[in-house]
């Protein structure tokens, strides 16, 4: 790692690898890019140069942000086998990145499994790692793994609530080094100006004139007895029964395990409801902040229904074990992956006097200034940054 002069600016590199991400970091990243105290790159990888997922490249150079470079490490396929070339890819992809660029601190979000292998090239060339999320739980997927196994090659942590700042001190990480930002992505909800309703289904060329579901539903290797394709089926059934009070829109899920599978059903329920069902592979965060806002309910197994939609105040139907374990507001109405059991939870997401306690409820994710407490924690930091660290010991 090379050791630059104290006049020049240190060089923070954000990787995004996902629609949901960018979204979510969004105005961190314009801030950051803006700063007089930095240098920023965008280094953009993962799902936003699949075809399949939306190409969403697209969706951050409309915002016309700088990106310093697009890094292809996705491998056709959703089995583990892919999945794990995909991350042994970004591990020698990034490696050539870091040695090329040098950057001083690599930023990164979340717990997608390609991060392991770009995060695992930092830490081996003793570059500086801060990580957004750590802390949280989803006990239903491998997150949990990737999540804590990122947290551990991370030098600086930035999570959403004190509950989360105290489990990554449990796992050895010095407190002095984990700061509770809120979460980020509710950064968009105070910023960003939506669109209406109309604007929304102009946008989709989707008639929004009954009221409407949102729809995202990622595959789960097996919840109980039911296979990923059996639990989209029975949520499809649920949602079948509903056609007639409501509308869909249905998000693309990620490209996890069995989600190539799930596509074809989806395609399938969008054309026997043309009229009814909405399908897109991604809305964009300012489109999904919209629907978020206007429609009745948010259902599936997004983490979106537990982090933003307390914002909204909508209710969210959080069908199976996918976010099993994550901090919850009173939005949430869990649920199995059964027919009956979605049906009786969207009663209770239409009655009156639930609707009515959710809009005094505070987000337990942060009240959306989050960028602010960032930089701050950036600007304070004594660069060059350390890569040693010694492990905390709350029992000592």
């Amino acid at each position: 790692m090379k050791i630059k002069p104290p006049t020049q600016l240190p060089t923070i590199m954000l990787i995004t690898s996902s629609r949901a991400e960018f979204g979510v970091l969004y105005w961190l990243i314009k801030a950051l890019h803006a700063s007089e105290h930095f240098n920023f790159e965008l280094v953009v990888t993962g799902n936003h140069l699949v075809p399949e997922q939306g190409y969403t490249l697209n969706e951050i150079e409309d915002e016309a942000i700088e990106i310093t470079e697009c890094v292809d490490i996705m491998l056709a396929g959703s089995s583990r086998c892919a999945k794990a070339k995909s991350s042994a890819l970004g591990m020698m992809s990034f490696a050539d990145v870091f040695a090329r660029r040098e950057p001083d601190l690599v930023m990164v979000m979340g717990d997608r499994y390609e991060l392991l292998g770009i995060v695992s090239a930092a830490a081996l060339m003793s570059i500086p790692v801060s990580h957004f999320s750590g802390g949280e739980i989803t006990e239903g997927v491998i997150d949990d793994t990737v999540r804590h196994t990122l947290t551990k090659m991370s030098q600086l942590h930035f999570v959403s609530n004190e509950s989360h700042r105290n489990r990554v001190i449990q796992l050895g990480e010095p407190p002095s080094t984990v700061f509770n930002v809120g979460e980020p992505g509710l950064e968009n909800i105070r910023r960003c100006s939506t669109l209406s309703q109309t604007e929304l289904a102009e946008s989709l060329d989707f008639s929004l004139d009954s009221p409407f579901i949102l729809f995202t539903f990622h595959p789960v290797p097996k919840d109980g007895a039911l296979t990923g394709e059996q639990q989209l089926t029975e949520v499809l059934s649920a949602l079948d029964a509903l056609m007639a009070t409501y509308k869909v829109i249905i998000t693309f899920p990620n490209n996890d395990e069995a989600g190539a599978a799930f596509i074809p059903l989806l395609s399938a329920f969008r054309q026997q409801h043309s009229e009814r069902v909405c399908l897109i592979a991604s809305l964009g965060f300012k489109r999904y902040l919209s629907a978020l806002k206007h429609c009745a309910m948010v259902f599936g197994n997004s983490s979106s229904g537990l982090i933003e939609a307390p914002s909204f105040g909508k209710p969210t139907i959080n069908i199976g074990n996918r976010q099993a374990g994550r901090t919850r507001g009173v939005n949430v109405i869990d649920v199995e992956v059964d027919k009956k059991a979605i049906l009786n939870a969207v009663d209770k997401a239409s009655d009156a006097q639930f609707l009515t306690q959710l809009s005094r409820e505070v987000n337990p994710y942060g009240d959306g200034h989050t960028v602010d407490k960032v930089l701050e924690v950036l600007k304070k930091v004594q660069w060059p940054i350390n890569c040693r660290k010694k492990f905390y010991d709350i029992g000592a």
